[in-house]
């Protein structure tokens, strides 16, 4: 299977995420509620895994030759962290999974944040597809994961800020299709680009995956303390060590 089928698949399966997420919350609110913290714990170790040993190791192989502290993968890594903290800080919308969130926006505002998000994930998985179909599967297993509970939040922030279910379900949609199509824009617009700009986007998605985990799923871990928060952390770490192993990397 090429590429481009591949970031097709993994892009959409991603976007479905979220569309599970919003179904959890529709059929099951009490039990997505009380587990979903389990399911967060879980993305916080494979985002961080992939970041460190996968995307970070393969930007800077491919930025090797980069002349200047600007030009390098370590500056993109922190570029892409500091992109996320400035969009979240401008839209005033922070992930969370209580209804009692104290940093949120209301109404539409939510929904364009994490709908920015989510067009991101969509580039990072097309990125990820050119470098290789390796680091493109471990890339959107990544955002497969964090997709699930993000779609768990964009419903909830929704509801919450007193627009219908109706409302809420379209919007929350939008959010899950932005994925694909980022990343099939992506895919195509970065076709026969240099290694060095290929090798500091996969930094910049390492840093944004970075900021996701510390920012937004980390903490929770902290407001929602389980005794099964940091197996679930580990669990995640190690499930991206095996499908790595198995795809040979």
């Amino acid at each position: 299977m090429n590429s481009l089928s591949l970031t097709i698949i993994y892009s959409v399966i991603a976007g479905s995420a979220t569309f599970v997420g919003l179904f959890l919350v529709l059929r099951f609110k009490e039990w997505t509620k009380k587990h979903s913290i389990y399911l967060i714990s879980a993305a916080a170790g494979v985002l961080m895994t992939t970041a460190f040993f996968h995307l970070l190791p393969e930007a800077i192989e491919l930025a090797a030759d980069s002349l200047s502290m600007f030009s390098s993968p370590y500056f993109f890594v922190l570029l892409g962290f500091g992109v996320l903290y400035i969009t979240e800080q401008v839209i005033v919308i922070h992930s969370c999974a209580e209804e009692d969130c104290e940093n949120h926006s209301f109404g539409i505002i939510p929904a364009i944040g994490i709908g920015i998000h989510s067009l991101m994930d969509g580039v990072v998985i097309g990125v990820g597809f050119e470098v290789s179909n390796t680091i493109g599967i471990l890339t959107a297993m990544a955002v497969i994961l964090h997709e699930l509970p993000e779609g768990i939040f964009t419903f909830g922030i929704l509801v919450h800020s007193h627009l219908s279910i109706k409302k809420s379900i379209i919007y929350t949609s939008l959010v899950a299709l932005a994925t694909p199509v980022g990343a099939i824009i992506s895919y195509f617009a970065i076709k026969s680009i240099e290694p060095l700009f290929l090798g500091n986007m996969l930094a910049f998605a390492a840093g944004t995956f970075i900021y996701i985990a510390a920012s937004d799923l980390i903490p929770q871990t902290h407001k929602v303390s389980r005794k099964a928060n940091v197996p679930f952390v580990l669990a995640g770490s190690v499930f991206i060590m095996i499908i790595a192993t198995f795809l040979g990397h």
